[in-house]
């Protein structure tokens, strides 16, 4: 064999081998995205939700290298688009927002929903609209306490509103009364618009609200306590309801799943990306003002999450007579 036969055999066989090789390179053989990914958004257009999801986008567009396409599947509290997420390939071309407690708490309490919490895949957790009690301007109620004081002489008659039935308005009402030991009222809005209005209107003597209502209601409202860990900066004089002797940390959790069995270098990915969208000024600066509290969850963490949370939700609907 000639010297030039036998180097075209070595070339041939180093081809070979690395043709070989080829799939078993991460960066090679998965270059995803090559394609735009649906955001599916199951609320109403101008939500929280849907306001959220677009301020995000534009820094998932930079690192994804591919268009971000909303798409609007409202219904039966968001179970409509879950539901609908359940149903696709799990490629990691359709995310979905994804909110706490309505994944875990829609399958357990309401019927008729077709899809499981654990057909939802995990993501990023971006963001919490926390809870709070808040009156009128005019309220008698200048303290929580008297608030308190209150609902203890008046069973039943202390009216508060909230959006929805187990909802995270409602479960956040229910943890509140239960470690204040109070009997209330719990009238239930579809939605915040009439929440507010019935506040405002005087129809109810209170609303158990996300801080979205607040921030976008404060000449209007006086905000009583905030389920957060520590006082909002945008909410500065507003004590917790830790520091008033309650130990409540609640509200909407906000976050993106896909559907389950997705692979998990696309799950790395989408999370990365969701983590340098959130990390944009105008991304931050726009949830700040519409009262959300940041926050930073990659996919085993707010896997954690959820199983934590189904836990306190399950311990509360049982202590109210919902669950057995």
């Amino acid at each position: 064999m000639t010297m030039m036969a036998r180097l075209a055999k070595g070339l041939t066989i180093l081809s070979v081998m690395a043709m070989l090789l080829v799939p078993f390179s991460p960066a090679l053989a998965d270059d995803f995205p090559t394609k735009p990914i649906k955001f599916l958004i199951p609320f109403n257009p101008g939500g929280q939700s849907d306001v959220a999801a677009l301020l995000l986008r534009p820094g998932l567009e930079e690192f994804l290298k591919v268009d971000i396409v909303p798409q609007y599947r409202p219904g039966g509290g968001g179970a409509v688009g879950w539901t609908m997420l359940t149903q696709q390939k799990p490629d990691g071309y359709m995310m979905a927002v994804t909110n706490l407690p309505h994944i875990v708490v829609q399958p357990l309490m309401t019927k008729g929903v077709k899809y499981k919490t654990d057909q939802l895949a995990p993501v990023y957790l971006y963001a919490t609209t926390p809870g709070g009690i808040a009156v009128r301007k005019d309220s008698p109620f200048k303290t929580l306490k008297d608030l308190v004081a209150y609902a203890k002489k008046n069973p039943k008659k202390l009216s508060i509103g909230g959006t929805g039935k187990f909802t995270g308005n409602h479960l956040g009402y229910l943890q509140f009364t239960q470690m204040a030991d109070l009997n209330t009222t719990y009238i239930s809005f579809n939605g915040a618009a009439p929440q507010t209005a019935a506040l405002l209107g005087g129809h109810v003597k209170a609303i158990y609200g996300g801080t979205f209502i607040f921030a976008n209601n404060r000449d209007k409202l006086r905000v009583l306590a905030v389920a957060t860990e520590k006082r909002l900066a945008d909410f500065p004089d507003v004590p917790t309801f830790k520091e008033l002797g309650f130990d409540l940390v609640t509200g909407i959790d906000r976050g993106v799943t896909v559907p389950a069995g997705t692979p998990k270098d696309r799950i790395e990915k989408l999370a990365k990306a969701l983590r340098f969208a959130t990390s944009k000024p105008k991304f931050k600066e726009g949830m700040a003002k519409l009262g959300f509290e940041l926050k930073d969850l990659g996919p085993e963490q707010y896997a954690k999450f959820i199983s934590a949370k189904k836990q306190q939700y399950v311990q509360v609907l049982k202590k109210a007579g919902f669950l057995k």
